[in-house]
């Protein structure tokens, strides 16, 4: 049977003319590989729909059995596009989807984190505020990965425990103090609040955030973007 499932694209692999190998996160059935046929460069903008972090309509007949589904079409569902000219956003984006990939491959079909995904990916593109969106949302995620960090006292957080602590030296992968602090401010804060934070405080973030997603989800392995999005945020 035919399904139309809303879908946001997470990479694209040349397959061969004007076919591509499509990673989309479907509402439907979760993290799918896709053979899109016939939207190669002679189909002009239609490429733009394989851009990552783009958000479509596909349809498809889903069969179980089979690693890679055929895509019987694919449409923008947003109307706008996804190119991105403001150089810090679009690195911050590059980032997202990188980190999207290395999280979403072993996820099951969940239309709330689906939801949540695709609302925040479309706070992204609207708003003018974006340099804490990417340390927020990578913080909110972990709530439906099992490891959002546990609400307890103590000046201190224990990536690999997940929970605060009073013992800075409660593994090797304890934050100090100022990094715990900046944790919490992230943890009250919400996409549009002000805070009042350096560039540093940005790098440091991102540092024990991707981090804390290498020491939860298994296999997470290197994440190419963020030498690049540390220098972007370097004074």
């Amino acid at each position: 049977m035919e399904t139309l499932s809303e879908a946001i694209v997470l990479r694209k692999t040349p397959y061969s003319g004007s076919s591509y190998v499509v990673g989309l996160f479907t509402r439907n059935h979760g993290p799918v590989s896709f053979m899109v046929r016939g939207i190669g460069k002679k189909k002009g903008g239609k490429l733009a729909l394989l851009e990552p972090l783009s958000r479509v309509f596909v349809s498809y007949n889903y069969r179980e059995r089979y690693d890679v589904q055929t895509a019987l079409s694919l449409q923008n569902r947003t109307g706008n596009s996804t190119r991105i000219d403001h150089p810090i956003k679009a690195s911050i984006h590059l980032f997202l989807a990188e980190m999207l990939v290395k999280s979403l491959k072993e996820e099951a079909a969940d239309q709330d984190l689906f939801d949540f995904i695709d609302s925040s990916l479309e706070y992204f593109y609207s708003t003018q505020e974006f340099s804490r969106f990417h340390s927020i949302f990578l913080l909110k995620l972990t709530r439906f990965f099992g490891f959002y960090p546990a609400s307890s006292e103590g000046e201190y957080f224990d990536l690999l425990g997940g929970k605060f602590t009073s013992n800075k030296n409660k593994s090797l992968h304890t934050l100090d103090a100022g990094e715990t602090a900046l944790l919490k401010q992230l943890m009250a804060a919400d996409y549009d609040s002000e805070l009042k934070q350096s560039s540093a405080d940005n790098r440091r973030a991102l540092i024990f955030l991707v981090d804390y997603y290498k020491l939860h989800l298994e296999g997470f392995g290197e994440v190419k973007s963020l030498p690049i999005l540390i220098d972007v945020f370097s004074d």
